[in-house]
């Protein structure tokens, strides 16, 4: 036994020195893929040269699913991938290789075989989200708004339920929490099967460094990085700086976010000032018009679309059926917890919903997966290193369970629960404890609260685990429990807390703006309770920290059904999450009613 132990160390050290000299080799000869970190030194242990098998949605020119699958992922890159492990091996031979096939064939049977029994698909992209918000429950929203003007500036409860809130928690001089809030969004995001997430403010530390989740607008992905605003055209200053973002990059920017000819002139003032192009990712287009949306399709511009948020709002969302027929590139993302879903498995529900009893069917199944892969990758300048399964792409991907035999209804259908494993960088971040542990080491683990309380489906019964650490960044080690620990102490208010947190300089500060006097040399409780009241207008209502999942959130539903500008059809949602989820389900099986 020591003999054969010894013997196949051997094999597998040098199966990893070899497929290390062709990852590298592979990259040199196809620059157009390279990438500063797709090649780092290789670990001690075999854990990231691993073949992967199972039904493989590639999402490749060809939409080939093959579901006896094998894909082999060395390194951060997907180094080829077939149809079955034996075409696995002789696309492997195939590969351009200066040490010969007999070698690199050796390098993959060197490689660990894991078994996902789930379908493969690669890692889901939202283009639209606010991640240092994911800490804040569903909004009670009564009443329907024009634009995102109005309820940004001129809502006092939304002021106090939300921008003032923030501001205490996360501002420096302050509750200084903007690392544990930012982290908390990419725990979520994860948790919803997001590889990229769009929104990270790169002024805050969680966005800095790239640590869970890739940030779109500092993920080295392609030579050219994301700029994301959410405001624009304020001044001339502004508008010149968008054009600089723009020719340095990807603008994408909230663009026509409500109705009325006020947004309808957003668009025209953005393309006034040149920045109508193929940079230009527009998030929303509410208030687009049919001839915009032509315009947009002639110059390469792309829309991301979010439904729910729209509707929660406005009561209604972008024209999609008329966008579509214009050409656009449709990209699909769920805004923010406070008035979206919780992550892109959420939207795509309520895209479904919207798809059958809106649109009359428009959009095919797999039309709304390329939303959520290939096309936001593309909208990025991604094509060629995501959005698709394929030798030489990064191995960002998302496993699920198979519960449904149409691959792509797979997906729509798949909730928080059914996610198995979620992959990037070639790192297992999060999934299944029992898959999960095939890829970690049981110490880098941490178990989540995911799962529906007193629910004992398949599914729902399964414990989820999290790596929640970045050992190749700066970043402090935060557990999941003291991340979310620290947010819920803070969102008490209590003010024995705040002024501990809080120095005497910024009580004094705030003091003299709000004519509140002077505080105590050391500041009291009641300092603090003046100060959150002059400074803040808090406490206004109890909040708590938002749970990372769907089924986790016993108020989510409730709170979504009775908001007053939700079409009666968006109120069959709950329906998707209701279902014995995990256990096999035919493709006529729906909670939204017929499937095409």
């Amino acid at each position: 036994m020591q003999v054969k132990d010894q013997s196949a160390r051997m094999q597998r050290g040098v199966g990893w020195v070899l497929v290390s000299f062709l990852t590298t080799w592979w990259v040199f000869c196809h620059p157009s893929k390279a990438i500063a970190d797709v090649v780092p030194a290789a670990p001690a242990s075999d854990l990231r040269s691993v073949v992967l098998t199972g039904k493989i949605v590639t999402m490749n020119a060809a939409r080939d699913v093959w579901p006896n699958g094998a894909l082999w992922v060395h390194n951060g890159v997907i180094v080829a991938v077939a149809r079955d492990r034996e075409a696995l091996e002789s696309a492997v031979g195939e590969l351009p290789n200066p040490a010969g096939d007999a070698q690199q064939i050796q390098a993959l049977r060197a490689a660990r075989v894991v078994h996902v029994n789930g379908v493969i698909y690669p890692g889901l992209i939202d283009l639209h989200n606010h991640p240092e918000y994911a800490i804040y429950p569903l909004l009670p929203i009564k009443r329907k708004y024009k634009d995102r003007y109005e309820w940004r500036f001129y809502d006092d409860d939304y002021a106090r339920r939300i921008t003032n809130l923030n501001t205490l928690l996360t501002a420096p001089h302050y509750l200084d929490l903007a690392l544990e809030v930012g982290r908390y969004g990419e725990y979520k995001a994860l948790v919803g099967g997001t590889t990229s997430l769009q929104g990270g403010r790169a002024n805050l530390a969680y966005a800095k460094e790239e640590c869970l989740v890739r940030n779109i607008e500092t993920s080295p992905v392609a030579s050219r990085l994301a700029f994301s605003r959410v405001d624009i055209g304020r001044d001339a200053a502004e508008w010149q700086r968008m054009r600089e973002e723009r020719n340095n990059g990807m603008l994408v920017v909230h663009l026509a976010e409500g109705v009325g000819p006020r947004m309808a002139n957003e668009f025209e003032a953005l393309k006034r000032s040149g920045l109508l192009g193929p940079e230009l990712v527009a998030i929303h287009g509410v208030g687009l018009t049919g001839v915009q949306f032509k315009e947009m399709a002639s110059v390469g511009a792309k829309l991301v679309w979010s439904p729910l948020s729209n509707f929660l709002l406005y009561g209604q969302t972008a024209d999609i059926a008329v966008a579509r027929a214009a050409g656009v590139k449709l990209s699909l993302a769920p805004d923010w917890t406070p008035s979206g879903s919780k992550s892109i498995l959420g939207e795509l529900k309520v895209a479904d919903l919207v798809n059958i009893h809106q649109l009359g069917g428009t959009l095919s199944n797999r039309e709304l997966v390329e939303m959520v892969t290939i096309n936001p990758a593309e909208a990025m300048g991604w094509q060629g290193r995501l959005g698709t399964i394929a030798p030489g792409y990064l191995a960002d991907l998302v496993i699920v369970d198979d519960s449904v035999d149409d691959p792509y209804r797979n997906l729509v259908l798949a909730t928080e629960e059914n996610v198995r494993l979620v992959m990037i960088r070639g790192d297992a971040l999060y999934g299944d404890q029992t898959l999960m542990g095939l890829f970690r080491f049981a110490g880098e683990l941490e178990v989540l609260p995911v799962g529906r309380q007193g629910v004992s489906s398949r599914a729902a019964s399964r414990v989820k685990v999290l790596a929640p650490n970045c050992p190749a960044t700066s970043l402090p080690k935060m557990s999941f429990q003291e991340t979310a620990g620290r947010l819920q102490q803070a969102l008490l208010l209590r003010p024995a807390d705040v002024a501990k947190r809080i120095s005497l300089e910024q009580f004094s500060k705030d003091f003299l703006i709000c004519g509140a006097g002077k505080p105590n040399d050391v500041p009291t409780s009641a300092d603090a309770q003046r100060l959150l009241a002059c400074r803040f207008q808090l406490p206004f209502e109890t909040t708590r920290l938002s749970p990372l999942a769907t089924n986790a959130d016993t108020q989510f539903f409730k709170t979504l059904v009775t908001n007053p500008n939700l079409p009666s059809y968006l109120k069959r949602l709950p329906g998707y999450y209701s279902t014995n989820q995990g256990a096999k389900r035919s493709t006529t099986q729906s909670p939204a009613g017929s499937i095409r």
